[in-house]
């Protein structure tokens, strides 16, 4: 190109040409470019066919690899769809085994070991917790666990009332969990007795206290005697008296006279047992049993179990079996009973009432308050403490 035509085309672009000029500068621009499209069309049929066909080879892989690489995202996502689904199934069905195996553990043996769970509970509360009360229903699930639970009822005057909620959770035989859920506040008091011989417990305030409440009104009251009693004599105490005994301490021995040594001979953790035994599943006889398919693996048995019947003011011999009998099936299962009752030594306990006998020092009784109150003449009294009060219901 020469300077001549390179100077032209600046003007052009500066439109500093003439008419004359101008058209011969275009002219001459519309053969540069028909040139250079003719260039190109030459250059494209010089091309090495190698070349070409590597260039169309690897335009395909292109497509290739992106393709490959969409079946495999959606290989993937399927992969992790299946795994989840099998998971899923897996644990539909471990729990659908696992609730069958459930059933089964618990109903093995006789009595099965979920109502084996259940009396050991029913018995330690009894036993460690004065004139307290549950009777529980059991819900066996899935994971080989139960759940146990029942209200908790104190006698007061005639009536059984409801002073809270006892809930557990079982993993096989073991008592994972255990709760109280006390609805009435002064409903979990400790009852308190005075030992033989102690003299370290001022019973003024409770005296008062019964001086004080009106004339319709019951009460729960801890009776403590001055001597030791067999069971058939602490019953004939209350024969002819507007009262009932529900619940007797007991001696025990070494095992809670260390703790008395400390209280001026207060036992803050009685151990005894209530006037209603608590019968084992031994005790009873089964007549009109009966069995009912209700499903697939289940069966529902009935029958009716009668227990022995007692004096209401004696059959002490057999009352203090049923004592040594609950004592023997809490030492048995001692890893339940002394999460309810860590306070007794059970062993030492049922070795000591085996070789020296039912000994009783104290008893929890309910009647009308100014029934309750007469006992403050009874010479063998030594001591008392007032529990729950209510309006009349005797």
């Amino acid at each position: 190109m020469s300077d001549d035509f390179k100077r032209k085309l600046i003007e052009y672009k500066n439109g500093k040409l003439s008419e004359e000029e101008r058209a011969e500068v275009e002219q001459e621009l519309v053969k540069m470019e028909a040139y250079q499209a003719y260039l190109d069309e030459m250059l494209e049929g010089d091309e090495d066919p190698k070349d070409k066909s590597q260039s169309i080879r690897s335009a395909n892989d292109s497509k290739m690899h992106k393709r490959e690489a969409r079946l495999l995202r959606r290989g993937k996502w399927k992969a992790r769809y299946g795994t989840v689904l099998t998971l899923i199934s897996l644990f539909i069905w471990f729990t659908f085994l696992s609730s069958i195996g459930t059933a089964l553990f618990y109903s093995l043996g006789n009595p099965g070991y979920g109502n084996t769970d259940r009396h050991v509970i029913e018995a330690a509360i009894a036993v460690g917790y004065p004139n307290m009360e549950v009777h529980l229903s059991s819900d066996a699930g899935p994971y080989f666990n139960m759940k146990v639970k029942s209200p908790v009822t104190k006698t007061v005057g005639k009536e059984h009332m409801e002073v809270g909620d006892f809930s557990a959770s079982f993993l096989l035989n073991w008592m994972r969990l255990y709760d109280f859920s006390w609805t009435d506040r002064g409903a979990n008091v400790n009852a308190v007795f005075q030992y033989p011989g102690s003299s370290g417990f001022n019973s003024d305030q409770a005296w008062e206290r019964l001086e004080k409440l009106p004339e319709g009104t019951v009460a729960e009251a801890f009776i403590s005697y001055k001597r030791f009693y067999t069971t058939d004599e602490i019953l004939q105490q209350f024969k002819g008296k507007e009262m009932d005994p529900v619940w007797f301490a007991v001696d025990s021995g070494e095992a809670s006279a260390r703790l008395r040594e400390f209280s001026g001979g207060v036992e803050t953790n009685p151990i005894g047992f209530p006037t209603n035994p608590v019968w084992l599943p031994e005790d009873g006889v089964q007549s009109n049993r009966s069995e009912q398919k209700t499903g697939f693996l289940t069966l529902e048995k009935t029958s009716l179990t009668s227990y022995p019947s007692l004096d209401v003011y004696g059959s002490g011999d057999l009352r203090d079996q049923n004592f040594v009998k609950t004592l023997k099936v809490l030492v048995k299962h001692k890893f339940i009973a002394k999460r309810l009752i860590p306070f007794v030594d059970l062993k030492e306990t049922l070795a000591y009432v085996e070789k020296n006998g039912v000994k009783i020092y104290g008893a929890v009784v309910t009647g009308p308050t100014k029934e309750i109150l007469k006992l403050k003449n009874d010479p063998e009294v030594s001591a008392i403490g007032v529990g729950k009060v209510a309006l009349w219901n005797w």
